[in-house]
């Protein structure tokens, strides 16, 4: 069903009634008249509007559209803000977002539209007749803000006799309106939503805000911003557009539609698409206008005058729904994240989409559908709650660990077992909410409970292991709750590919897993864009030397700005205990057996054996210091010179190390006789030219050398840098152990809302 202008409107008390606004009432540039509906309206502000910023505006008029029938309780109204070029004509510009279904319906909404103030399609602007001089206002219109947007639009919604808004929704500078409306009327305003925009114009946006006024500026038909309506300063605004389109959009989106393809000879399609922008902006819209509303923008600041951020965005009580485009370039999805992350009843959700920051204008689709979601939900969910919901709601972390083997049990036993203590000492609330093993996941938004947390994954669905089948849905339930982590304890291949769906519905990451990390250079560079762009954060310290600070010491060091020269050491724990007992005289298959018995091999024991987990973790390391090494550039040597059998179950690879056991007994006492034992090690130091050299394999190590004094399980890196020349740095103790590496996972875990360093 098409929306419908509703038919009456009530009055406010002692203010005029609004009338239907024509062509004459656009002032200046009478060629944007063809872009204002005949439907539009106009509002009268009863006297003197005084500004923010100290002006005043003698006379105030206000452009609106409305769709469907305010009901008796006045209370079912929806408000949209428009963004920076747009007008009150919502179904023209947001048109699939309207029907039944959608997330406007005529039908149980009474919908307002009204045209910003400071714009130029009817409401008050530069573009307007300043009645002191009889002219245009252009250059000499009063500084606004977005506070006075939002008082303008609450003028009106009170002369039309709205007592209550169901929701107010807005995009961009849209989304700027609504969390002024949230903190400045919230006992009027019921629900927010807030997409693809931020608490305060960033420093990069102030930026490019600045660059397009100055093109303005530039031309020299601006006349220091008298021109005259019928001689604008047109290249200038053009040129603005044009800027702006580049932040609109984004890269991949440019790249796939244009290319390098040619529109004419000496002219690429993306010039001559860009040209076009500029000339259609310049056909509907007024330079003083676009001046006058980006310095509005670049005042946007929900502290200004309040105080702390925090303080706040945590007093937003109304549910608000927080919408991020994970191509945005304008307001990056970290500024969406940090709102969702500090509004209390906040839900977070993302729209995967190529086309940068205009997809909330493109797609509408599924805009619509993540928003009558919303609007479902907010009708009946709870803002305030019992004292732990409410603690869990402001300063909970929600946990989702994906790997219930040696690690994963170990994580959630240790956060039963310490969570009241963690709790305190950190003022942070955990919940473990989710869970997932190669049968099925688990995912509960009150919390799991973790005496019985195996029957209850038992009891769930068999749906298959986590994977891109699997996990957007179970993701997008998890964004929703407050400040969601996802935790990997496997070693899976394929989890590289689910961090970065979790990436782009703003979650953050904490793994030991050494695979995504070991990936293809390409495919960690596009993993570590995806984070670093949609402003999550990524832990996987534990992924190399479990609990030891093996990559935090690297990286404080080079911080520091000293010069890694080389790093060595032992850095697989399995095989440090493995040659250990061989050195006490115990076969090579027995050792394996009590290794896998003690819970210090990989899933895979071959992976330990082949110098495969050695490997990886020798591979991050030297990306780590800056290495573009990848996975096949690395040498290894295994711990045994003969192939193992590919497949196999445990007693089948034990079995097959039996007619091992004598050579290597033999080996292991012929270094024994010079004065040696046997050690896996890994060395990274300078290759040929710049590049890194990286290998792992057996060595035969003099007794008097640390690696020769390694006890158990310990593994050491020793860091030989400028600073440290003669005498390396150490990082030694137990390099396995799922006792360790949970320890080590919690530590990170409590790292994210500490605001600590991201890797």
């Amino acid at each position: 069903m098409p929306p419908q202008e509703a038919s009456a409107v009530e009055e406010g008390p002692g203010l005029p009634r609004p009338g239907r606004m024509g062509p004459g009432d656009l002032p200046a540039g009478s060629s944007r008249a063809a872009f204002v509906s005949p439907e539009t309206r106009t509002y009268l502000y009863p006297g003197p509007f005084a500004l923010e910023r100290g002006g005043v505006l003698p006379e105030l008029r206000v452009a609106y559209r409305t769709w469907g029938t305010l009901d008796p309780s006045a209370g079912n109204a929806v408000v949209i803000c428009h963004a920076l070029t747009g007008s009150a004509d919502a179904d023209r510009w947001w048109t699939r977002m309207f029907g039944p279904g959608r997330a406007f319906d005529p039908d149980r909404d009474y919908l307002i539209c009204p045209n910003i103030l400071g714009s130029c399609y009817g409401t008050t602007g530069p573009a307007s007749i300043d009645p002191g001089t009889g002219k245009p206002y252009l250059g000499r219109f009063p500084p606004i803000t977005i506070r006075d947007m939002v008082e303008v639009q609450h003028a009106l919604v009170v002369s039309l006799g709205i007592r209550r808004i169901r929701l107010v929704i807005g995009g961009s500078l849209g989304g700027m309106q609504v969390l002024e409306w949230g903190l400045l009327h919230p006992d009027m305003v019921d629900a927010l939503a807030v997409i693809a925009s931020t608490a305060r114009h960033s420093a990069w946006a102030i930026g490019l805000s600045e660059a397009q006024r100055q093109a303005i500026l530039a031309d020299p038909r601006w006349r220091d911003g008298q021109y005259s309506p019928d001689d604008p300063p047109s290249a200038g605004l053009a040129a603005a557009r044009m800027q702006a389109m580049l932040s609109y959009r984004s890269a991949p989106s440019f790249e796939d539609r244009f290319g390098r393809r040619p529109q004419a000879e000496d002219l690429f399609a993306v010039e001559s698409y860009l040209r076009y922008q500029g000339q259609q902006l310049v056909d509907r819209f007024d330079a003083a206008t676009y001046v006058a509303l980006t310095r509005a923008m670049d005042t946007h600041d929900v502290t200004r005058g309040r105080g702390d951020l925090d303080a706040i965005l945590r007093g937003i009580r109304q549910p608000t729904l927080v919408v991020s485009i994970d191509s945005d370039v304008l307001y990056w999805p970290s500024e969406q994240r940090e709102l969702a992350r500090l509004i209390p009843a906040a839900r977070f959700s993302i729209l995967d989409s190529p086309h940068g920051h205009d997809s909330f204008l493109i797609d509408v689709d599924r805009l619509s559908e993540v928003v009558a979601e919303f609007r479902g939900e907010a009708s009946v969910r709870p803002v305030a709650g019992e004292p732990l919901a409410r603690g869990y709601r402001e300063r909970g972390l929600s946990l989702f660990v994906v790997g219930k083997g040696r690690v994963g049990s170990e994580l959630l036993e240790q956060i039963r077992v310490q969570r009241t203590e963690l709790e305190q000492d950190y003022d942070v609330v955990l919940r473990v909410v989710g869970l997932a093993d190669r049968r099925g996941a688990l995912l509960r938004e009150d919390g799991i409970d973790l005496d019985a947390w195996r029957e209850q994954l038992a009891a769930g669905p068999a749906s298959g292991p986590l994977d891109l089948r699997t996990a957007p849905a179970l993701l997008d339930r998890l964004a929703r709750l407050p400040r969601p982590v996802l935790v990997d304890v496997t070693a899976d291949e394929g989890m590289g590919e689910v961090y970065e769906q979790a990436f782009r519905r703003g979650l953050d990451v904490v793994s030991s897993n050494k695979r995504p990390l070991a990936a293809a250079g390409r495919r960690l560079d596009a993993l570590r864009e995806a984070r670093r762009h949609l402003g999550c954060h990524w832990h996987y310290d534990a992924s190399v030397g479990a609990s030891l600070p093996v990559l935090a010491t690297l990286r404080r060091l080079i911080r520091s700005g000293d010069r890694i020269v080389r790093v060595e050491g032992s850095l697989s724990g399995t095989l440090g205990f493995i040659a250990g007992e061989l050195q006490r005289g115990t076969p090579l298959s027995l050792a394996l057996r009590w290794a896998m018995g003690l819970g210090y091999t990989e899933a895979d024991p071959r992976d330990d054996l082949t110098g495969s987990d050695s490997a990886r973790k020798a591979l991050i390391l030297s990306r780590e210091m800056g290495g573009a090494v990848e996975p096949g550039e690395v040498v290894v040597e295994p711990f045994l010179p003969t192939p193992l059998p590919k497949s196999g179950g445990p007693d089948e690879l034990i079995q097959a190390l039996r007619v091992h056991d004598e050579a290597m007994a033999a080996r292991v006492e012929a270094l024994r006789r010079r004065g040696q034992v046997l050690r896996y090690l890994a060395r990274i130091g300078p290759g040929n030219g710049h590049a890194l050299a990286v290998r792992v394999g057996p060595e035969a190590v003099d007794a008097e050398l640390p690696a020769a004094r390694l006890v158990g399980v310990e593994a050491f890196v020793a860091f030989t840098t400028a600073r440290h020349s003669d005498r390396p740095l150490m990082v030694q103790g137990s390099g396995v152990g799922g006792a360790s590496t949970a320890g080590a996972l919690i530590a990170e875990i409590f790292r994210l809302p500490l605001g600590r360093d991201a890797p």
